[in-house]
């Protein structure tokens, strides 16, 4: 009878430790899958891919933004600019006198920059004419100053040549001291009178 029950036990005994083996397996099986494949790690990655999506379209969009921003900007800036240099030369070609030192006919910078803009009208408006008259202060003789208004009237029309203005619409004339602005005989007044007047005889700016 004890023979009986030896081999019996043995096979039980056996038997269990081929189930802890499989559950053992198992158990380890379960604990690869898991370091293999954290639980959720696939939905973290595309919660993750979709964060990185939303904040590169984020960025975009704000550089879009600034890059509309500063177009718009750059944009006023050159309307004011135009309106600005649009008004200087409104207020440039609304001076009709350039003045001269004594006994000069040389042109100032000032001067040139008022000439510039009437050049720049002459040049757009082809059927504009114009007439320099040279005028000279009270001192020295009449022929004198006949000669001096003369020369003060070529250096503007030269002036307008050399600026693309044509021959054509351009007349001169002197009028030594003949017609001052000022009939005072200080320096001041005098120097109101050392001038070229340009006179529009035709398509004067409006």
């Amino acid at each position: 009878m004890l023979d009986k029950k030896v081999p019996l036990a043995v096979f039980i005994s056996l038997a269990l430790a081929m189930g802890g083996c499989s559950t053992l397996k198992g158990k380890k099986a379960e604990e690869m899958a898991d370091q293999n494949y954290p639980q959720g790690q696939g939905v973290q990655d595309a919660n993750s891919a979709t964060g990185a999506d939303t904040n590169s379209l984020s960025e975009q969009e704000r550089l879009k933004a600034e890059a509309l921003a500063e177009q718009q900007r750059l944009a006023e800036q050159a309307r004011l600019e135009q309106e600005r240099l649009k008004a200087e030369a409104a207020s440039m070609l609304a001076t009709r006198l350039v003045h001269f030192d004594y006994d000069s006919s040389d042109l100032s910078s000032q001067d040139q920059r008022v000439l510039q803009a009437h050049a720049q009208y002459l040049k757009a408006n082809t059927q504009a004419k114009v007439l320099l008259s040279g005028h000279a202060d009270e001192r020295g003789t009449r022929e004198y100053n006949m000669a001096l208004g003369e020369r003060r009237a070529n250096a503007v029309q030269a002036f307008f040549v050399s600026n693309g203005v044509k021959s054509s619409q351009l007349d001169t004339v002197s009028f030594g001291k003949e017609k001052p602005l000022n009939n005072g005989s200080s320096e001041s007044a005098w120097a109101e009178n050392r001038r070229v007047e340009i006179g529009y005889q035709q398509g004067a700016p409006r």
